[in-house]
């Protein structure tokens, strides 16, 4: 049983005291005025706090962020490069396959209409164009037809500048190179004379 009697506060606020079971204060009501003092926002130090930690974050997440972007890219670079090497192997063993000692003129039947005809090799049985006209690769038309019959260029596509996926640049002595447009340090390097491919990353 409380023993005690009820006092009104400064602010109005029926407060019961005594010595009972429990002691202290009892607040029975609280006035507006109490209601907002118990609902104060943020304070200014505590904003600056906030704002200074989420920049922190940010500085240290940002880089990662960064990062899974450029491994992403590499990734598709390395799944499209490996396929085009693939596909000039898989050519090479058909010719193998099929007893071929010489240059084939539209050797494999290329549906892709951009990739501008058939497919013919040359006499070390590599892709060398898609026109017939020389059955070897020695021009910059010649590297982007072999990477178009080689590959879906719908899903890779290549050009002779940076418009698309890849660009194709001859080099000489019947290679090229194909250079990956979002990241230009990673390229292909094609020897139609060996059929070596290299791939840098």
């Amino acid at each position: 049983m409380l023993i005690g009697r009820s006092i009104r506060s400064h602010y109005g606020a029926k407060i019961s005291t005594g010595a009972g079971r429990f002691g202290g204060l009892f607040f029975h009501r609280c006035n507006p005025v109490c209601k907002v003092r118990q609902q104060q926002g943020f304070t200014l130090i505590e904003l600056i706090i906030v704002i200074v930690l989420m920049g922190i974050l940010a500085a240290t997440a940002a880089p990662k962020f960064v990062d899974l972007s450029v491994n992403a890219e590499k990734a598709v670079f390395s799944g499209i490069s490996s396929a085009f090497k693939n596909g000039v192997q898989q050519v090479h063993f058909v010719w193998l396959i099929n007893g071929k000692k010489s240059a084939v003129q539209n050797f494999i039947e290329i549906s892709d209409p951009l990739a501008g005809g058939d497919l013919s090799v040359n006499s070390a049985g590599y892709p060398a164009d898609t026109r017939g006209v020389s059955l070897t690769l020695n021009s910059q038309n010649d590297c982007l037809d072999v990477w178009r019959a080689v590959l879906d260029s719908q899903d890779a596509r290549v050009e002779s500048d940076d418009s698309s996926d890849f660009s194709a640049r001859y080099n000489g002595g019947n290679t090229c190179t194909y250079t990956y447009n979002k990241q230009p340090s990673l390229t292909v390097d094609y020897d139609s004379n060996s059929g070596k491919i290299s791939i840098n990353t």
